[in-house]
């Protein structure tokens, strides 16, 4: 259930990606942005820390993190970048991108298939209790 979820934001965040990449914009590259610095606080702070009972994972968590924070300079270096250099480093970001997601699948993600159905539902609570409204959103009723 819990790598399925994350997966599927895995493909939106390459979406978002190959949206920029065909058609460079400040709001698709600010989208990808939280939405790549949103995926990696829960992985870094709820779902890593939750995997490092496991030993044998130990190494590649530790390479995933590195990869993190390549991807996170890489991203800070697109927003200071003029045209054809926007679209040059975010497609070496969508590179790393791919080979870490697969990475990430083909490891972590697997591991949380061996977690009870309830230890994967309190690690999706995690993200709820994190998540916040866009700052103008109102409930139905006062909009």
């Amino acid at each position: 259930m819990l790598s399925l979820i994350l997966t599927l934001d895995h493909r939106r965040i390459e979406e978002l990606v190959n949206i920029f990449i065909n058609n460079p914009s400040i709001d698709v590259y600010n989208e990808i942005r939280r939405s790549y610095i949103n995926h990696i606080y829960w992985e870094e702070e709820f779902l890593f820390k939750e995997v490092q009972d496991s030993s044998s994972l130990l190494p590649i968590i530790k390479s995933l993190e590195i990869e993190h924070g390549s991807m996170w300079i890489i991203l800070d270096e697109i927003k200071t970048s003029d045209g054809g250099a926007m679209r040059e480093k975010m497609e070496s970001f969508m590179r790393i991108l791919l080979e870490h997601d697969g990475a990430e699948e083909g490891s972590v993600y697997q591991y949380l298939e061996s977690l009870t159905e309830e230890k994967q539902a309190k690690l999706i609570l995690e993200e709820i209790k994190i998540a916040t409204p866009p700052a103008s959103w109102k409930c139905k009723a006062l909009s």
